[in-house]
């Protein structure tokens, strides 16, 4: 039976099959993620540590593009020879 879930705004599903579990990770913007594992609570775990880092890296990028935008803004706006 596949169980859909949450974590951090982002969805994603655990079933087992096999003796398995498997887990797969909604991510629109890479395509997702899937992964296996030896029992439920692993697979979600293993899950919710994939969101975490999407979440993280997704983070990070949006501050390096701010502070960027902000460095080429201050640039064009300061007068160096002030």
């Amino acid at each position: 039976m596949r169980v859909s879930k949450h974590h951090l705004g982002i969805g994603f599903a655990v079933w087992n099959a096999q003796q398995s579990w498997f887990w797969f990770v909604e991510n629109t913007s890479r395509n997702g993620m899937i992964g296996a594992a030896a029992t439920e609570s692993d697979a979600i775990r293993d899950a919710q540590s994939s969101i975490e880092e999407i979440s993280n890296s997704d983070a990070r990028n949006g501050w390096e593009c701010s502070l960027g935008k902000l460095a080429r803004y201050l640039a064009s706006v300061c007068d160096p020879t002030a």
